[in-house]
């Protein structure tokens, strides 16, 4: 799971296009949560209204100066640093790091601890405090969430992938990217998960029948991403129709290949979006994001925002297979570590082999969205 960056703002056209701004520079370092407020006495129930498994990872308190976090301090053990927007472009305090203590910001006894591990000693009761202006460069903010991000131990392993998590694959050959999407949909079918089938691939590499059409389609959706009109994270399950082979998935667009010359930054803004869809569901929830066809940079910047990857290992003796093993160890280094990467447990299994819902004589259907 990614450290979070609480975002809390009255100026909400401003709020808007910086997270647009961070989210894209973020790479999926880290993730915001964004809250709009008109007064200082909203904040408290806005905050306690995310969930705790967002909460828990807050590392980091945006804002403008002006707002006081003291009634939400209680409610976030793992903030280590407060990044202060000033009003004016040439504040003399802009960029000047201060430390407050805890006495300062609130009468509570929370430990607040800093990434900045100093023979691993930990300061206790106080706060690293960061004024920025307004005005200034939005790569700056971002390099300063960046030296602050700190986050727990990863709540999910190999073994515990199903407390709605959303994941990919990277596979070098059509049948290995077949052989996987099969088993992961027909697994999570079996244990009774609701599954969300996402494919970003040619439309002539999808395995199965599936919908085109106008309306509420994949294509519709990329597009009002492009333009800044994002949809409500709970409004995304509008996009989804029950397939008739159990899962949910997306109407597709008429054109074969527009899902993959796609902008990348928009495919990681509607990524991040059905992340977010996937981690509020009420009932165990996979989405699984089925990629062909794009190059090994664009598939890292989304399977950087997944929980887990399955990657297929090419064997044998022939160069193609040799480059294909070193850039998986390539992109394997570049995965976050919270990113639970997973193999087939056996790899030369046959496509209807791993169809686990050929095996079932009644199959679990997804629960509804």
């Amino acid at each position: 799971m990614r450290p979070v960056v609480l975002y809390i703002d009255d100026h909400h056209a401003y709020q808007s296009r910086l997270t647009r701004r961070l989210d894209s520079l973020s790479g999926g370092a880290y993730e915001i949560a964004a809250i709009r407020i008109t007064h200082e006495i909203e904040l408290r129930n806005a905050v306690g209204a995310l969930a705790q498994h967002m909460i828990r990872r807050i590392t980091v308190a945006l804002g403008p100066r002006h707002i006081s976090l003291n009634a939400i301090l209680d409610l976030l053990p793992e903030l280590t640093i407060r990044i202060n927007f000033c009003e004016r472009e040439n504040d003399e305090r802009a960029d000047t790091p201060s430390f407050a203590s805890r006495k300062q910001q609130k009468d509570t006894r929370r430990k607040f601890r800093s990434d900045r591990r100093m023979d691993n000693d930990a300061r206790e009761g106080v706060m690293e405090i960061r004024t920025v202006s307004r005005f200034g460069r939005v790569t700056e903010i971002d390099a300063i969430i960046r030296r602050h991000i700190t986050v727990g131990p990863p709540v999910r392993d190999a073994g515990n992938l199903h407390s709605n998590s959303i994941g990919t694959h990277l596979s070098f050959s059509h049948k290995a990217g077949t052989r996987i999407t099969r088993y992961v949909i027909g697994k999570e079918r079996a244990l009774g998960h609701t599954v969300v089938y996402l494919p970003i691939k040619p439309l002539y590499k999808i395995e199965g029948r599936f919908r085109r059409g106008s309306g509420l389609t994949f294509g519709d959706l990329i597009y009002r991403f492009s333009e800044g009109d994002f949809p409500d994270i709970n409004d995304m399950g509008q996009w989804l129709y029950m397939h008739e082979n159990g899962y949910y998935t997306v109407t597709l667009p008429e054109r074969s290949d527009d899902l993959i010359t796609c902008d990348i930054g928009t495919l990681k803004q509607i990524t991040n979006a059905w992340r977010d869809y996937t981690h509020t569901r009420s009932q165990p929830t996979t989405s699984w994001i089925d990629i062909e066809g794009m190059p090994l940079c664009d598939v890292l910047e989304l399977a950087v925002l997944c929980d887990f990857i399955y990657v297929d290992a090419p064997v044998g003796n022939a160069d193609k297979e040799a480059v294909a093993r070193r850039e998986l160890g390539l992109f394997m280094a570049q995965l976050p570590k919270e990113c639970v990467i997973l193999e087939l447990p056996h790899g030369n299994r046959s496509l209807t082999e791993t169809n686990h819902s050929n095996q079932l004589k009644e199959s679990h259907i997804a629960s509804r969205l």
